[in-house]
């Protein structure tokens, strides 16, 4: 007889909840991966609650409480652990739904004076002939905590040098990055672990800062000192080249964000990325030779560009090509080439 009860509470039990999540999605505008996870759980939790519990002699109530209070506790428990561990927010957003960047208030950092800078982070170094200039040699580097680099100085990159970021990590400055690589010894931005996205190389409010031959990948966004940053390579009222480069898997709202600024962006390779490649928000200067493989919302997207040429690129996605811009638009698609990917001969 227990034995039947119990199948009878388990079958006015389970749908009853899964109702209740239905009606969350529905009304309460919950998201579909959440619900999808919080479900799965509960089903799992029912079936190992309910063979453990056949013959119980425990109320229907005490029974109940039991299920759901091990269901919120699991819950809790898995998506603690993710929130914890990926602080890069990319499996918490394919696991919930919500998009979320932790922020990190770092601002007693950016007036540090370099041997103050050098002291925190002894992997940079001093040029001997200016002592404003920061350098990163040619090796490899595991960045465990995000790095401001402060104002008054620059930052120059070696060739060859590979920058490892935990999940969620950046590389934030306040001063120029030269980062130079060649065609035989590009600079690497990358993940310590592919599946952990880490954070930006973000620059505010600085001279010029120049990249060539660099490889971005893995990289996602920050919000850094109430600045949010958008793109894998984040450049905040800051002039920047950028040529003979690559962005490659990028998980944030852009592979590369630029808002008021100078720019030269040439000869480079977008490809794979979750939402824009490329977002110029204000700003001057030209976008040329480019290729926009795969992005997954626009591959140029252009604000004020009344100041911008953009000539000469290739956008290819499932869709045809897309783009966007405030004004003249038709005019820009026709001084590029828009298709459909799998069209792609090679990278530039």
């Amino acid at each position: 007889m227990a034995g039947r009860s119990q199948l009878k509470l388990a079958v006015l039990v389970t749908p009853s909840v899964l109702l209740m999540l239905g009606a969350a999605g529905l009304v309460g505008g919950v998201p579909k991966s959440l619900l999808i996870l919080v479900g799965v759980i509960f089903l799992g939790w029912s079936a190992v609650f309910w063979g453990l519990n056949r013959r119980t002699a425990r109320s229907a109530g005490r029974q109940i409480s039991q299920l759901i209070l091990a269901w919120i506790a699991t819950t809790g428990l898995l998506l603690g652990g993710v929130y914890y561990v990926d602080r890069a927010g990319w499996l918490w957003f394919q696991l919930t739904g919500y998009d979320v960047t932790l922020a990190e208030e770092l601002a007693d950092r950016v007036d540090l004076s370099v041997a103050e800078f050098t002291d925190r982070h002894p992997f940079f170094s001093v040029d001997s002939q200016d002592s404003t200039r920061l350098v990163l040699r040619k090796g490899e580097y595991d960045v465990d905590e995000t790095i401001v680099v402060p104002r008054g100085s620059s930052l120059t990159i070696e060739p060859g040098a590979v920058l490892r970021f935990r999940a969620g990590r950046s590389l934030i400055s306040y001063s120029p990055i030269l980062a130079r690589g060649t065609e035989t010894e590009p600079i690497l931005f990358t993940a310590q672990q592919p599946w952990l996205k880490w954070g930006v190389i973000g620059i505010v409010q600085a001279g010029q800062s120049i990249f060539e031959h660099v490889q971005f990948e893995h990289g996602r966004q920050a919000w850094v000192n109430n600045v949010e940053f958008f793109g894998g390579l984040s450049l905040i009222e800051t002039d920047v080249e950028i040529a003979h480069s690559q962005f490659l898997n990028a998980f944030g709202k852009d592979a590369v964000y630029v808002r008021q600024g100078q720019v030269l962006i040439r000869d480079n390779l977008f490809q794979e990325t979750y939402k824009d490649c490329l977002d110029l928000d204000g700003g001057a200067g030209e976008i040329s030779h480019n290729q926009f493989i795969n992005c997954g919302d626009e591959g140029i997207d252009l604000s004020q560009n009344d100041q911008v040429r953009v000539f000469d690129n290739k956008i290819l996605d499932p869709r045809g090509g897309r783009m966007s811009a405030d004004t003249h638009l038709e005019e820009i698609k026709s001084l590029n080439t828009l298709g459909y990917s799998g069209d792609e001969e090679g990278s530039p």
